[in-house]
């Protein structure tokens, strides 16, 4: 008969195994709360094992357990052990408290890759939730990356009060499409609800150039002041029509200036004249865009009025070939606005040979006048305006007192006037007479501004440039853009002098998950790893 092996189990090793298994469960129970700031199943039933192994060793083994507490082992071993269960759960804080809070630090020594001192100022004033909607598919997670590291200073900058969300834009397809998403990589900048919902009122496309920061932060600009600036179209003198989308229309500026966080709205300066009434004093500035009418007495009253209260208008003039068309040079109106502001348009076409496109009538501007706030981001190399038959301007130099003018944009020494209106209107020809003709340079944009009223005019000797099908040719649209931007003020109100730096930080993109597996194997199961062997061997020499 076969003997059988007999297995012997003590007291003391039950006891052993009893400490092993609750200290380390005990440790993992603390650690995973400190981790996860709450209790979990997981760490509960860590928390259980844990005492309850700790019990079974006192009552198995209760002068080992007396020992371990009270004697020599107690004075070494139980100060190594709790204080390294200490180190763990402190560093393991101090990281959940790091990774929570997005802390980013710019060690470069002329910070040059921080919020500039402008875009702070800008963010004081943010007081209502905002969130930066990205749209990026799985080709675009590049530029995502570069994209969160920039947009995640303002988030930090603000408390939260900036939040960014990224979508792919092939998962969610509706939604683009309701953001009107016209390529990969499209961000957004909107006010959230109370809900946590996206108000699509609020809803305006983040612009994309070198200059990351400053489109930002203007855009962030251009939100805090959305619906505190109208501005008002009028529609009664055969002017162009704001909402028209074909070519010959203005719905593209209209679409602009709404997107610019300004409100538009339409005006019958006819029945303000005839009704003895006001232009409204919440307008920011009023677009008179080609008025084929010249205006009379009573409508020029009306805008009188308007500017001797601080208000702004937009002249936009054709060359005439009718004899009651708006702006004649021998008009009422066209007399107005030299005796008040020293500005008039002349009945004169600019002819240009040195300084055209297509014929000497396409005239590109020779010459760009960058020290005012509307030709100051003009570039006559890159950027230049382009006219289709413009009018020739005249600018004063004796002026009425506190009023000031001057010229933005002018056509080549070798242009001149054309007066022959009528040959060039019949047989679209043209030719210089020094008997009639003026020679140039002549001026096609001009601006005027009373420092004690305040109002402020800005003339324009065409209109095709804010066309729909000439706008966003050469630099029409910041001709038009940074015009509006001086007559309403929202030049001022979002002046931004933007750091010359780059767009990207040299930092490197790690994920919210690899950075969590980082920490879980350098904070929690390196350390304890260290701490598990640490009590083995200690339990092994108690017992040697």
């Amino acid at each position: 008969m076969q003997n059988e092996a007999t297995v012997t189990i003590r007291r003391g090793q039950i006891g052993q195994w009893a400490s092993i298994i609750g200290g380390i469960s005990l440790m993992v129970g603390l650690v995973g709360l400190v981790w996860q700031g709450g209790l979990t199943p997981f760490i509960i039933g860590a928390l259980i094992v844990g005492g309850l192994g700790l019990l079974v060793w006192a009552v198995i083994s209760p002068a080992e357990f007396r020992g371990f507490v009270t004697g020599r082992q107690a004075r070494y071993g139980t100060s190594a052990v709790f204080g390294t269960l200490l180190l763990i759960g402190i560093v393991a804080l101090v990281y959940v408290v790091l990774q929570r809070a997005v802390i980013t630090v710019d060690m470069t020594e002329g910070q040059r890759f921080s919020l500039s001192n402008e875009t702070l100022g800008v963010l004081r004033r943010v007081t209502r939730p905002i969130r930066i909607t990205g749209f990026y598919s799985p080709r675009a997670l590049q530029l995502r990356a570069v994209d969160d590291q920039f947009f995640r200073l303002y988030e930090v900058a603000t408390n939260g009060l900036i939040t960014r969300q990224y979508i792919d834009p092939d998962e969610q397809p509706a939604l683009a499409e309701r953001f009107n998403v016209s390529f990969d990589g499209a961000v957004f900048l909107s006010y959230v609800n109370p809900d946590g919902s996206i108000d699509f009122s609020s809803v305006s496309r983040l612009p994309r150039s070198e200059n990351q920061e400053r489109d930002t932060t203007q855009s962030i600009s251009r939100l805090l002041i959305a619906g505190t600036l109208t501005v008002y179209f009028d529609q009664s003198l055969g002017e162009l029509d704001p909402l028209q989308t074909d070519q010959q229309g203005l719905s593209a500026i209209n679409g602009g200036i709404q997107e610019s966080g300004l409100i538009t709205q339409p005006i019958d300066l006819v029945t303000l004249g005839q009704s003895g009434g006001n232009i409204p004093a919440n307008a920011s500035a009023l677009i008179l865009a080609r008025p084929v009418i010249d205006l009379n007495d009573a409508q020029i009253a009306v805008i009188d009025r308007y500017l001797k209260n601080g208000g702004a208008l937009f002249i936009m003039t054709d060359v005439l070939f009718t004899p009651d068309a708006f702006l004649k040079q021998d008009g009422t109106f066209n007399q107005y606005l030299w005796e008040n502001y020293g500005l008039r348009a002349l009945d004169a076409a600019v002819v240009d040979p040195a300084s055209s496109t297509e014929t000497a009538l396409d005239v590109v501007s020779a010459a760009i006048f960058p020290d005012n706030a509307i030709a100051a981001r003009m570039d006559q190399e890159n950027s230049p305006s382009l006219f289709k038959l413009a009018r020739a301007i005249e600018v004063g130099a004796t002026l009425p007192p506190d009023t000031s003018n001057g010229r933005v944009v002018m056509s080549s020494p070798q242009s001149w006037g054309e007066a022959n209106l009528t040959a060039l209107g019949d047989t679209n020809t043209y030719a210089f007479d020094a008997g009639q003709d003026t020679q140039g340079p002549l001026t096609m944009v001009a601006w005027a501004f009373n420092q004690r009223s305040g109002a402020k005019i800005l003339i324009v000797g065409d209109s095709d440039f804010v066309t729909n099908g000439l706008i966003l040719t050469g630099g029409n649209s910041l001709l038009f853009t940074d015009g509006l931007a001086w007559l309403t003020g929202l030049g001022e109100r979002i002046n931004y002098a933007p750091q010359a730096y780059s767009s990207g930080l040299p930092v490197l993109f790690v994920s919210g998950d690899m950075l969590d597996a980082i920490g879980f194997l350098t904070v929690l199961v390196m350390p304890a790893g260290v701490l598990a062997l640490g009590l083995i061997v200690w339990a092994r020499r108690g017992r040697a």
